[in-house]
């Protein structure tokens, strides 16, 4: 039959489409099978390497805490005593309770002392004995100066890792001290483990696994070493039915262990079953659409003859719709612009709000400026008036302090604005030891115009004069400043005078509190409280800046600084700094 002839038989196309759809389902399928195969044997294969990975962390880092037992236990005064003229046998009575004692400190299985030649010693519990360390680098290293490492099994099921450490007198070794490491908890950590997990020595004994292996130990030794599986080809065991693992290795160079897991390959075939009836039913749906397709062309080949016929229909009603369409599109033409003129009238009035914003935060701040700088110039007043007092009454050791108190406020002024700064960016400045109470009397004498005008009580509750903070003085006194301004602040709202400052320490840090008995703080507030430019006062009255100033600021000290509740009304604000390494008194004024 012609091609001519079959491409006009509607059921000679669907025939021919479906052979050509189960070729290509077959062979899609085979591809697809061996692929998720290759995929799941891939994904196999990196999860053993991270648990190989991971379990020789493990090992290793099990064993390094014994490793530093032996030295440890060398450089002993006592030790060193008994061994400098030989041992006695109330000598050897002590270094056994040493033993016992090391062992049962560290959790070590067994702790001995051993003669130079490894032939004689004194254990804890019997364990190691002079032919269980024989013919090991537990006595070569030793007496060479090295730490000894050996795997021991005294017994089939009783594994242990040792270290040993000679101790020296000049250039005598007189004693080995060897500290045998359990494996117990090795072991235990891969028991839920659904794959079995094993660890030889370089003699290719077992020196541990989980339940799984244990029993297989035989088997799996010989598979892995001298059968299949020392190609990394799956292994059979015994009683596992028809499973086969793959083997997967992790040599330890420096316990000349070789770890072995186990992973069974059944996930592979799974993986090619489900790819290959996922694959047969995209086939087969792709095969359902195709024909459907197929009988869609046929039937829309019937349908284009009669297509044709209303064409020229259609061409005389597409004429007049295009001149309806240019007069609409000429009409939407003229909106479009009138729009774009809406929306650059709007982005400019948008610019003028957002700068007049501007302009009106720069105002605000301007005057928080001024405000805080008004303070250390009282202070400066104070202290020049006093100045001239005592100059007056020729008291010039007053006069000099009152001076360098002066030069101190002016110092104070030219960081003061830098602190504003501070909620956008961490300042670059160094940290001091700062004693604490000092910096507390210096903002209380910042502050004292305010509380006297309020009157108010302002009560300091330390635990001890002369505590040292790591931060720097200017900064804090700042945070320190807000933090009560705030609090008079408050008390003025309900009438109440006490406002109460107590800190505690410790050898690493200083809690700082600052309690009121105002309002107190809404539980919606506590978490945007440091915000900039949040604020419960009136307007006018702040600009919510400065507790996000001393946020930042404490922070740049690295400490922190909390807010809460207080019972009976009121709250609380937590400074908590770093503590100085030393602690000084108070030195008089």
């Amino acid at each position: 039959m012609s091609r001519n002839a079959t491409l006009r038989n509607p059921r000679l196309q669907v025939a021919a489409f479906l052979g050509l759809a189960v070729v290509l389902s077959f062979v899609t399928i085979v591809a697809a099978m061996r692929l998720a195969e290759r995929g799941a044997e891939a994904e196999l294969r990196r999860n053993a390497e991270f648990t190989l990975g991971l379990q020789v962390e493990t090992i290793l880092s099990h064993l390094d805490k014994y490793r530093h037992v032996p030295a440890l236990t060398a450089r002993r005064q006592d030790v060193l005593a008994m061994l400098a003229d030989g041992l006695s046998a109330v000598d050897a009575d002590e270094l056994h309770v040493i033993a016992s004692n090391v062992r049962t400190l560290s959790g070590a299985t067994d702790s001995a002392f051993a003669a130079p030649d490894g032939m004689s010693m004194t254990s804890a519990t019997g364990y190691l004995t002079p032919e269980l360390i024989a013919d090991t680098e537990l006595v070569r290293a030793a007496l060479q100066g090295r730490l000894g490492r050996a795997s021991l099994s005294a017994e089939a099921t009783q594994h242990t890792y040792a270290f040993s450490t000679g101790v020296r007198l000049g250039r005598d070794v007189r004693a080995i001290i060897i500290v045998a490491a359990p494996l117990d908890s090795i072991e235990q950590t891969w028991a839920l483990s659904p794959n079995p997990i094993i660890a030889f020595d370089g003699r290719g004994q077992l020196v541990a696994g989980n339940r799984m292996a244990r029993g297989r130990a035989t088997e799996i030794r010989e598979a892995v070493f001298a059968g299949a599986g020392a190609s990394g080809d799956p292994i059979a065991l015994p009683d596992t039915g028809n499973a086969r693992f793959i083997p997967f290795r992790r040599y330890i160079p420096l316990m000349d262990w070789t770890l072995f897991v186990l992973v069974s390959d059944r996930a592979i075939a799974d993986a090619g079953r489900y790819a290959a009836t996922v694959t047969g039913l995209g086939a087969a749906l792709a095969t359902l659409i195709g024909v459907i397709i197929v009988l869609s062309l046929q039937e829309s080949r019937r349908r284009h003859r009669l297509e044709r016929l209303t064409a020229l229909r259609l061409e005389r009603q597409v004429r007049q719709r295009t001149g309806e369409l240019s007069r609409s599109n000429a009409q939407l033409a003229v909106e479009v612009e009138e729009r774009k003129l809406t929306e650059t009238a709007l982005r400019k009035a948008q610019a003028e709000l957002v700068q007049s914003t501007k302009l009106a935060a720069i105002g605000q701040m301007s005057a928080a400026l001024a405000h805080e700088y008004n303070q250390p110039l009282a202070a400066i007043r104070s202290y020049a008036d006093n100045a001239q007092l005592f100059l007056e009454r020729e008291k010039t050791a007053q006069v000099s302090d009152n001076l360098s108190r002066i030069g101190a406020m002016v110092d104070r002024m030219a960081t003061l604005s830098k602190t504003l700064k501070s909620f956008a960016r961490k300042p670059r400045i160094d940290l001091a030891d700062v004693q604490l109470e000092q910096v507390l009397q210096d903002s209380l004498l910042l502050i004292e115009h305010k509380a006297r005008a309020a009157g108010m009580r302002i009560t300091c509750e330390p635990d001890r004069p002369g505590r040292l903070v790591r931060a720097g003085p200017v900064r804090l006194a700042q945070v320190f400043v807000n933090l009560i301004s705030n609090a008079i602040d408050s008390n003025t709202l309900t009438g109440a005078d006490e406002i109460v400052i107590a800190w505690q320490a410790d050898e690493v840090t200083t809690t700082i509190r600052v309690s009121d008995r105002g309002p107190g703080i809404h539980p919606d507030d506590v978490h945007s409280i440091f915000d900039p430019f949040f604020t419960t006062k009136e307007v006018g009255e702040g600009l919510g800046l400065g507790l996000s100033i001393a946020y930042n600021i404490v922070q740049d000290f690295g400490g922190k600084l909390s807010a809460r509740g207080r019972e009976g009304g009121g709250a609380t604000f937590t400074v908590v700094l770093k503590t100085a390494a030393e602690t000084r008194q108070v030195e008089p004024a």
